[in-house]
């Protein structure tokens, strides 16, 4: 959503990155989803990744301004979502502050309010799908888990430093003893083409789970802001597709840098898979 976004010629200065696009440019966030549903996609996560009263206050917004802004962009961001009939509309959460520098986490209190909010949000919009996404902090993953407990089904999806390590530098094997019998999918995001082929094999036999994919299509990470140096080739990107459709995920994407074209290639190639 956020490259996309930015695409289509929208600023996203941080703290709150897309979180005003709801408000601000409803018909844009619309118009990108209803994009991705014509080109095949079942799920649709809504534009909610900074859509928080921290995201709001750090903007230098007063704590009732904050919260009032905050929850009129998620709800914004639901309705706009479910407005384009996708299979599934799964409700976004990610790292209170940024995703590539899980140094930032503010603590376990600052956590707790801000998910427990998010959550209840969700609930009150009778969103039945979360998904916990580019999360590389220990702690952090463990409040979100916590606080998810009101939604039937929860995916949690991670970005590491390499196969053994949360981008944070906690291992990665702390995560597959978490009791998982809430989780319906564990996954990796975010993590470059390259990154994901490296470590897939790793994380599917560790995983107890559904698992899934949808890397960015970065050569590497995304800046801070958004921005993506370069973007892999078609032909590499069909290849790593085919490779991680035979071992069968329970949920493929892409993330960063993807484009609704990107996503009719996956359809097609799972297409062709389930006919053969």
């Amino acid at each position: 959503m956020g490259t996309q976004l930015m695409d289509r010629g929208l600023k996203l200065p941080l703290p709150l990155w897309s979180a005003q696009a709801n408000i601000n440019e409803p018909e844009i966030v619309k118009a990108i989803h209803k994009d991705y549903v014509a080109a095949g996609a079942d799920v649709i996560t809504t534009n909610t990744f900074r859509t928080t009263s921290w995201s709001y206050r750090r903007a230098e917004f007063s704590p009732k301004r904050a919260l009032r802004k905050a929850k009129e962009s998620l709800m914004k961001a639901i309705d706009l979502a479910q407005s384009v009939n996708p299979k599934i509309v799964a409700g976004s959460i990610t790292s209170i502050n940024d995703c590539y520098e899980p140094d930032q986490y503010p603590g376990n209190i600052i956590a707790e309010d801000s998910y427990g909010e998010t959550v209840e949000w969700f609930i009150e919009a009778g969103v039945e799908t979360a998904v916990l996404e580019t999360m590389g902090h220990l702690d952090e993953i463990k409040v979100a888990l916590k606080a998810t407990k009101g939604i039937p089904n929860v995916w949690l999806s991670m970005i590491l430093n390499d196969k053994g390590h949360l981008l944070s530098g906690h291992p990665l094997n702390e995560v597959y003893t978490f009791d998982t019998k809430r989780l319906t999918c564990l996954m990796l995001n975010c993590n470059t083409i390259k990154g994901t082929s490296d470590i897939l094999n790793s994380f599917i036999n560790h995983s107890m789970l559904n698992w899934g994919i949808y890397p960015n299509l970065g050569l590497a990470q995304p800046e801070i802001d958004g921005e993506i140096s370069g973007i892999v080739d078609t032909e590499t990107f069909k290849h790593s597709i085919m490779s991680y459709l035979e071992k069968t995920p329970y949920i493929i994407g892409a993330c960063c840098g993807s484009t609704p074209n990107h996503i009719r290639i996956i359809k097609d190639l799972v297409t062709k898979k389930t006919i053969y």
